[in-house]
């Protein structure tokens, strides 16, 4: 296995800062990537998507899109819902007892661990793996930093 001297984590970022980490944290980063993710994919805009004839059909104040067909076609694809949040109002999320984003991710966190298979990597894989850790190795040695 590949060890790295201590000084490598001193010049690179910080003492050691590198080995920490928290499952939590690692699904509130999720949550901010997809997040980042979908408004990177922009948005698409064509007479299909601004739909004026909905516009025009359900009209003015208090006219509202919820429950158009339209409306259920694009959400899926044009909304991102991170998995460490609610939807709730704020009198809702009062009255049932203010969880925070962390509070959803340990959730989540526990769900995870306590049902997730891995799927084994291939051979293949495997093997690339191992080319990658070989060649990483040289490096570092090479560098004096092994």
């Amino acid at each position: 296995m590949l060890k790295l001297k201590k000084s490598f984590f001193r010049a690179n970022g910080g003492i050691y800062g590198e080995l920490a980490h928290h499952p939590v944290q690692a699904i509130l980063d999720d949550d901010i990537a997809g997040m980042i993710g979908r408004f990177i994919e922009g948005v698409e805009v064509s007479n299909d998507t601004i739909a004026l004839d909905l516009i025009n059909k359900v009209g003015p104040i208090p006219g509202t899109f919820i429950h158009e067909q339209h409306t259920r076609k694009w959400w899926n694809s044009e909304q991102f819902m991170p998995k460490a949040a609610d939807s709730l109002t704020y009198p809702e999320w009062m009255e049932k007892g203010k969880k925070s984003a962390i509070d959803y991710a340990k959730k989540r966190m526990e769900e995870i661990l306590a049902n997730h298979v891995p799927v084994p990597l291939t051979d293949q894989q495997e093997g690339e793996i191992k080319r990658i850790l070989v060649k990483a190795e040289k490096y570092f040695k090479d560098k004096d930093l092994a």
